[in-house]
């Protein structure tokens, strides 16, 4: 049997999904649900990161334009947070009209 050398379809969309972004996202996130905890606060709402800053995520999120990296990386933010019990959406940033805000509950 010949052994692949090639990557798999899946192995292919993790690479893709570019890892650091998601890193950095995911410990803005915990930072800020960290700093509420100790505050006493059950939610926050969150608008300073890589993805809620930029309008190319809230197009492709709202179906305005297609990246499929992007989709995975909002994706993998959603499924580790909810994985963890809590409640995470995206709602449309009032201010600027073209990106979102993160808005987590526990």
């Amino acid at each position: 049997m010949i052994e692949s050398i090639m990557l798999t379809a899946s192995q292919a969309r993790n690479k893709a999904q570019n890892d650091l972004i998601i890193f950095n996202e995911v410990r803005n996130i915990e930072l800020a649900i960290l700093t509420a905890i100790a505050a006493g606060n059950y939610e926050i709402v969150l608008s300073n990161t890589t993805m809620t800053t930029a309008s190319s995520y809230y197009n492709v999120w709202r179906g305005n334009t297609s990246d499929r990296a992007k989709e995975k990386q909002m994706a993998t933010i959603i499924q580790y947070f909810t994985d963890l019990g809590y409640t995470i959406d995206r709602k449309t940033n009032a201010t600027t009209g073209n990106t979102f805000n993160w808005t987590i509950y526990w």
